[in-house]
This record gives structure tokens, C-alpha cells and sequence, in this order.
């Protein structure tokens, strides 16, 4: 396994314990999420894992 396979695996983790898709099972409070790195919290709220991202463009490539 690649570090970034890990890595991967390791954001999917944390996604299934803060949205669980149990309706009864335990979810974080909002201290334990606060407690996280915030450029790791950004990292697990982005959805590049499930659908392509759309390529960036920028004001100076169009004019």
C-alpha cells in the first residue's frame, strides 16, 4: 500500500465516523471535529475522493 492509498483509506475513516451511515450509531460532536486540524477537516470535506474535479482556470489564461 502506497502512502497515498493510505492516506486515502485514513480520510474515508474519519468521513464514516463523522457521518455514520447507521441512523443510530454514535456520531462526532462538534468539540471532537473543532479538536481536528483544520487543512485535514478541509481535506475530508472535499469530494475529490467520489467525482472528478473540474479543471481551474484563470483570468490571465482567457484574456
Amino acid at each position: 500500500m502506497t502512502w497515498q492509498e493510505a492516506y486515502t483509506s485514513l480520510k474515508q475513516l474519519y468521513r464514516n465516523m463523522m457521518f455514520p451511515k447507521q441512523p443510530h450509531a454514535p456520531k462526532w460532536t462538534m468539540t471532537e471535529i473543532d479538536q481536528l486540524d483544520v487543512h485535514f477537516f478541509n481535506e475530508l470535506m472535499e469530494v475529490d475522493d467520489y467525482a472528478p474535479r473540474e479543471k481551474e482556470v484563470y483570468l490571465s489564461d482567457i484574456w
